[in-house]
């Protein structure tokens, strides 16, 4: 019985630090997500950086790039304060701010529109194409000698 008694405590407690765990990996990190809008025409601002930086010592926390529609998300922030940044060429910078907590562990900014710089010219990114050929062909080489 005293048996029984034990297994049943050592159990309880073991169960008691995995859910713990479990809860510090859900809410002890932050997400912050939000959308790039050119503040003249609406359109979204695509493959424009976005950094995240710590609030209180400006160490760079984590870099991305928006996506075609100009979107951006970060994960598994820790529980604190950082500024978001974007650095869009012509636009005049934004650095909203945002904090952590746990149960405040999301942060929607919403859509953030960049005013152009007067007398600059807007620069947008473009997606780098990636294309790779496959030959079934051999290909001769060739040989040389050294020195020759």
């Amino acid at each position: 019985m005293k048996t029984s008694f034990l297994n049943r405590t050592l159990l309880g407690f073991i169960s008691s630090l995995a859910v713990l765990q479990l809860s510090a990996q859900v809410l002890g990190h932050g997400t912050v997500s939000g959308s790039l809008r050119d503040g003249d025409t609406q359109e979204p601002i695509p493959y424009t950086s976005v950094v995240v930086l710590r609030a209180d010592n400006h160490q760079l926390a984590a870099a991305g790039t928006t996506d075609a529609n100009g979107n951006f998300k970060f994960h598994y922030l820790p529980l604190g304060r950082y500024i978001v940044q974007s650095t869009a060429l012509g636009y005049q910078p934004l650095q909203p701010t945002v904090a952590f907590r746990p149960l405040h562990n999301r942060q929607q900014l919403g859509t953030l529109t960049l005013q152009s710089l007067p007398g600059q010219p807007v620069v947008v990114g473009t997606r780098q194409a990636v294309a790779q050929r496959s030959s079934t062909q051999p290909t001769n080489v060739p040989a040389q000698r050294l020195g020759s």
